[in-house]
Parts: structure tokens; C-alpha cells; sequence
């Protein structure tokens, strides 16, 4: 467990107490008024310079004290709830990728990269082949594991500026910033060989390698091209791939 003292906190953050160094009067006074271990705290204000005050919210009340007695007192950070639900919005629970929700406002951010200073990017569209084969014959729950196992494959295929999103399904997008098309193809078949030269832990009979694969397609954003249309591009690529046996990397 990460603990801080209370100055160490920034302004507005919300943390519970955990221990008290010492025993001198002002922290005996702070506990006679209700401040002790397991209390969650706010920091409201803190000036070591001028005043070497200390302000902290409690119970809705302000409570002020000197800011040296703060560093006896350890505190353990948390996260409001809205924090906690504003960072799981943005991933899948299941594969820990990006969500959609997150991607789109990522692309759209990449894009005005491209208006503004011409930075490449690509976009790949990758899709596990016969999943719902997969669910059926072993169970959702081996799909699951297939999608968690797919994701980190993918992970551990990708540069760390590459973007990696659980588009939906079992359909992942794979952002490629400041990549062109070319690049894009070469990333796409080293990844389609990672999946399939993987033994997955399933029931038969999926516990060889190579029975699972996935099929890719790609697309690069060009001049008056939208976002819209550079998604539509690597989908189609992706089915044409799908289209012509699956496993193939198919770019646009």
C-alpha cells in the first residue's frame, strides 16, 4: 500500500489516513476532533511559504492546522468514483484494449495531426476467423480466453506508439501512427503470424497452433479522405481478406 504524508498530496485530491508519526499536542488535538486512521480526507489548500498552513476538508468541515505537523500524518491516495468510471469508460474489461468510445476520440485527434503538419497513419482492422466456431465447440468462456490471449498477442506485436482498441466482437482496430501503407502491411502479416504460430490453452480441437488465426485488413488515411472513409476502407479490405480463406493480411 502507497502511502503519502499530507502535504504531499495535491489540492482537491481525496485520500484516507493511515497512520500519525509522533505524538506531539497539535496532532493529539486532531485526533480529540475526529481526525484518525480510516478518515478520508480532502486537501482544500496548502501554502508552505507564507502562512505554513494547511487546510483539509473532513465530515464537511475545514480544519486547519501547521503545515510541518502534515508530514507525520501518512494519508493513502485514492480515486474518486468519477475518476475510477471516467478511466474504465475508456478500456475493455475483458482484453484491457481501448474501447471504441476511446479510439474514435484518438483518431480523431491523429487526423488533425495529418490536416495540420501531413504525420502518416494507418489504420488495421483485425478479426479472430471462426470465432463463433470457437464458442460453440469450446465454450464462451475458452472464447474469452482467445480474446484475452488474441489481445496480448497483439500487444506484444505492436510499437508502443501503436494503438490498440477492442472494436467490437471479436474485431480489434490497430492504430499505426506515422506509418504509411507499406509499413502498415509489413506490421499486419508479423501479427497474423504471431496469432498463428500460437499454441492456445483450449479444448480440443483447438489446442494446436495455427487452428486459431485471424485475417487483417488495412488502409492508409490519404488526402481529402475522412475519418469515416478510412475506416470504411480497412473494413473492406478486412472482408476481402475474409473473403479470399481467411488468414490473409489485405491492404488498401
Amino acid at each position: 500500500m502507497t502511502t503519502v504524508a499530507i502535504c504531499e498530496m495535491y489540492v482537491g485530491e481525496t485520500s484516507e489516513i493511515v497512520s500519525f508519526d509522533g505524538d506531539n499536542p497539535e496532532i493529539k488535538r486532531l485526533r480529540d476532533i475526529g481526525i484518525r486512521e480510516g478518515k478520508l480526507i480532502d486537501l482544500i489548500y496548502y501554502d508552505p511559504i507564507l502562512s505554513n498552513k494547511i487546510v483539509i476538508g473532513v465530515d464537511n468541515t475545514r480544519i486547519a492546522f501547521d503545515a510541518n505537523v502534515a508530514y507525520n500524518i501518512k494519508v493513502r491516495p485514492i480515486k474518486s468514483h468519477y475518476e475510477i468510471f471516467k478511466v474504465k469508460a475508456l478500456y475493455d474489461p475483458l482484453t484491457q484494449c481501448f474501447n471504441r468510445n476511446a479510439i474514435e476520440h484518438i483518431i480523431r485527434d491523429e487526423y488533425e495531426k495529418f490536416i495540420n503538419n501531413k504525420v502518416p497513419l494507418s489504420l488495421l482492422f483485425a478479426d479472430i476467423d471462426y470465432f463463433k466456431r470457437i464458442n460453440d465447440t469450446c465454450g464462451h468462456q475458452s472464447g474469452d480466453s482467445v480474446l484475452k490471449s488474441v489481445a496480448d498477442l497483439l500487444k506484444q506485436g505492436l510499437r508502443r506508439s501503436d494503438v490498440l482498441c477492442r472494436w467490437g466482437g471479436e474485431e480489434f482496430l490497430i492504430l499505426l501512427r506515422g506509418t504509411h501503407i507499406q509499413e502498415a502491411a509489413q506490421i499486419a502479416e508479423r501479427l497474423r503470424q504471431k496469432v498463428e504460430s500460437h499454441q492456445f490453452s483450449l479444448f480440443p480441437p483447438f489446442e494446436q497452433s495455427g487452428l486459431v488465426t485471424i485475417s487483417i485488413g488495412g488502409a492508409e488515411l490519404l488526402p481529402r479522405i475522412q475519418i469515416a472513409q478510412l475506416i470504411e476502407k480497412a473494413d473492406n479490405a478486412l472482408y476481402t481478406a475474409k473473403n479470399n480463406g481467411r488468414n490473409k493480411v489485405v491492404v488498401c
